[in-house]
This record gives C-alpha cells, structure tokens and sequence, in this order.
C-alpha cells in the first residue's frame, strides 16, 4: 500500500512539474520579470528570478509542485473513500464528508508523509528507466479514471 501510494505521488509530482516547466514559456506572470525595477533589483542581489522559481516548484521537501501532488492524492483517496461509503448507501451528511477527509489525510500521512518517507522514495524513482515511467505513469492515469468513474458510477446508480 505504501509503495503505490508513493508511486502515484511521485507521478503526480512529476507531471505538475513537468506541467510548470511547459507553461512557464507564456506564463503571464513571467512578465513581471521584465519590469526594469524589479529585473535591477534582482541583479543588484544576485538573483535569478527565473532558477528561483523553478527552485520553488521542483523543491522535493517544500516544493509547490510536492504539495499539489500530495493535495490531488489526498483528494484522489477521499472520493475514492466517499464513493465506497455511498457505494454501501450510506447516508450522505456533512460528518461523512468530513471523515473521508481526515481518513485519507491520515492515510496519505501514514503512507506518505511520516517522518518523509516520501523523499527515498523520490530518490529511488527518479533512477526508473523510460519504460518505468511510462508503466507507472499509466497506472497513476488508470487510478485517477477508476475513482473518477466509481464516484460517477454511486452518482448514477
């Protein structure tokens, strides 16, 4: 259990980071850089506006594209959780909702974030061959469809 949840946080790291590195070519944002003022004092200082950025998103222990990873799969799991919950026609009620919740952020914490296991993890995956991360890739993807489709499957039935 462990394992595949790493195994889907990294690939959901890597996608957010590899989903950064793309758009940062027409990120509006990037502009700012630009402005005279700003682009002096980041010079005066010895800053690279753009480094520090990619340094904020890539950053494995505080990185942005870490915790989004970790927020999709502790989203991931809590509607997997509620589509179990309604799957047993459970009555769906505000505490419910909450539970699923803390239960898969406690899971996610267990399995992933405690004393951060996630990081030899990190390190272990990054040495995966092509055909690794195409395989493990697919199955993140085949994960996040299989609870997008039992949460609309307990919708419908």
């Amino acid at each position: 259990m462990e394992k595949y949840f790493n195994i889907v946080h990294f690939c959901l790291y890597k996608a957010h980071y590899k989903l950064h590195l793309f758009t940062e070519k027409f990120n509006p944002f990037r502009l700012l850089f630009k402005i005279p003022f700003i682009k002096q004092k980041a010079e005066e200082k010895g800053v690279d506006l753009d480094r520090s950025v990619d340094i904020a998103f890539g950053d494995k222990q505080f990185g942005l594209s870490t915790v989004a990873a970790g927020g999709f799969l502790g989203g991931e799991l809590g509607l997997f959780l509620f589509s179990v919950l309604m799957m047993m026609k459970v009555a769906i009620s505000t505490p419910l909702i909450i539970g699923c919740g803390l239960g898969s952020g406690l899971i996610c914490y267990v399995f992933v974030f405690k004393q951060d296991k996630y990081i030899k993890h990190f390190d272990k995956y990054e040495k995966w061959s092509r055909q690794e991360k195409r395989k493990y890739g697919w199955l993140t993807v085949g994960s996040i469809l299989f609870v997008l489709f039992s949460f609309y499957l307990c919708l419908v039935l």
